[in-house]
């Protein structure tokens, strides 16, 4: 016996109708039959899911039987929720007109017309439904003595049907439209545009309307070539149900296979996303300094980084390096937008400004430098907040220039920071004419330098209540006297204490250095 268990949703169908395809091809099952029982068990879990367990989660679980006759087995379903024999329901009157029927019922008549038999017990607090499975199809309506027709295609009734005309180009319907019409495609073909999808002839579009009416159109269909279609509406459809009743089998059966192939395709294309995310993640992550120290054997100052991305993918990023043997370059920058767009531009900005701090350049021409460079190919129109600094370890000199991002601060006494003074300047890649402003101030041993973003000052709490500068201040002031590393593991905390369980709607990026002075450099390890 073999057995598949997992939770009461509809995410789960997915396994499930993999689980029998390979339970009915090892019975020697043909295919169309695979997707009969396939379409027993869609019904028999959707109603679990929406009826078995109203207010609690619960599971579901499948066991296949084989049989000891050749092409035949029984399939357990099984769950643990409010009791339902399926088999109390009446068969539905497929000859009343659509006012005069009763709601319901409809499901529950696809199994019992695709399955040889069908037994329910309550065993304890199990429900266990008990479907016996043939090869073959058993005749379909046996009650009525209807005779079985071929599933793998619709047959429809074209003299039916309205014969359509379309010229290339044509939309039919547009994302939004109501879906109230089914199209047969005779001849041409027609592009879906939002889902990819090419529907050739003998192609049909449109059926989850006709058994839906409250749905609307997911996606556009325009005619890639002239078209000829022959279409059908709603209550054209009903009224062949009544006649021909397994045309409502096959309609469904269509519908199913649809679902299925859609949700594999999301499915595949949301883990190929997924995957492109987490790769460019990595990359982008390899690109920011993460050993710390950084430069073995100097001892003039410390420093400690971090980025935590909002997204998978975010669009903050800081940098140090060394210009020369005394001065150290710092920069920290905030892309406009997020994920992997952010992410590209950011290698961009990231890059150019480290060629052009290199080059020894004061930080306001090395902003000014970057900001022509991006605005001639800057079709997207992204800018960049860019605060930069260059710090001379002999000396304790420190300079630096604003592109539109929040100031750094300095502690400025015993449990005091202050922001650094200076114009904010504009961020680049917007304005290719605008002036940059370089400041200049000397740091004494023991200063420290604090660089954010405003994911960190933005961060907001349930209430929507901000973290605030003057909250960034308090901390800072509390967390005076810390090596850069403690020092941001205390502002992150003090972030994160604010904002509790509200997920972070920017990223949050952090850098702190502190300056022991050129005798740092002669001290011994330890």
């Amino acid at each position: 016996m073999m057995r598949l268990r997992l939770p009461a949703r509809l995410e789960s169908l997915a396994a499930f109708f993999d689980f029998i395809a390979v339970r009915c091809a090892e019975s020697g099952f043909p295919l169309p039959r695979t997707k009969e029982i396939q379409l027993v068990v869609e019904e028999a879990v959707v109603n679990i899911v929406r009826h078995a367990y109203p207010h609690q989660p619960g599971d579901i679980e499948l066991r296949w039987r084989s049989d000891a006759s050749p092409g035949r087995a029984a399939l357990d379903i099984e769950d643990t929720g409010v009791p339902f024999d399926a088999r109390t329901l009446s068969a539905p009157d497929l000859t009343a007109g659509l006012d005069d029927r009763k709601v319901g019922g409809l499901g529950v008549f696809f199994i019992m017309n695709l399955v040889d038999e069908v037994d329910y017990r309550r065993d304890g607090e199990r429900n266990i439904l008990t479907l016996t499975l043939a090869a073959q199809k058993p005749p379909l309506d046996r009650a009525r003595g209807a005779a079985a027709k071929d599933d793998d295609a619709l047959h429809f009734p074209l003299q039916s049907m309205k014969r359509e005309t379309f010229r290339k180009g044509d939309i039919l319907f547009r994302t939004g439209d109501r879906a109230d019409k089914m199209y047969y495609v005779a001849r041409g073909s027609l592009l879906l545009p939002e889902l990819g999808k090419v529907v050739k002839e003998g192609g049909v579009i449109g059926e989850m309307g006709i058994l839906s009416p409250f749905l609307t159109r997911t996606a556009s269909a325009v005619c890639e070539e002239d078209l000829e279609a022959f279409t059908i509406d709603k209550e054209d459809v009903i009224r062949l149900f009544n006649t021909d009743p397994s045309l409502a089998f096959r309609l469904v059966h269509l519908c199913i296979r649809r679902l299925i192939e859609n949700l594999r395709a999301e499915t595949e294309a949301k883990e190929r996303i997924q995957s492109e995310l987490r790769i460019a993640r990595d990359i982008q992550t390899a690109m920011l300094p993460r050993v710390f120290p950084p430069f073995p054997g100097r001892r003039e100052f410390d420093i400690f980084a971090v980025m935590e991305p909002a997204k998978e993918v975010g669009g903050d990023f800081y940098d140090f390096f060394l210009i020369d043997e005394r001065r150290l370059g710092v920069v920290i920058g905030d892309v406009s937008g997020k994920g992997v767009p952010a992410a590209l531009f950011m290698a961009i900005c990231k890059t150019l400004l480290k060629t052009e701090a290199l080059r020894g350049l004061p930080p306001s021409e090395v902003l000014d430098r970057v900001n022509r460079t991006l605005i001639p190919d800057n079709d997207s129109m992204m800018f960049v907040t860019v605060f930069l600094l260059v710090l001379d370890l002999e000396t304790g000199d420190l300079q630096w220039a604003n592109g539109g991002h929040p100031p750094a601060l300095v502690s400025a006494g015993p449990g005091r920071f202050d922001f650094l003074p200076g114009p904010t300047g504009t961020v680049l890649g917007a304005v290719e004419t605008c002036a940059f402003e370089t400041r200049t101030r000397r740091l004494a041993p023991g200063d420290t330098v604090f660089l954010y973003t405003d994911g960190m000052t933005e961060a907001m709490d349930a209430e929507q209540r901000l973290f605030s500068e003057k909250r960034l201040k308090a901390g800072l002031d509390q967390g005076e006297g810390r090596d850069p590393e403690s020092l941001i593991r205390h502002m992150r905390s003090a972030v994160r204490d604010f904002v509790r369980e509200t997920p972070p709607s920017d990223d949050i990026t952090m850098a702190a250095l502190i300056f022991h002075g050129p005798a740092g450099r002669g001290r011994a390890d330890g």
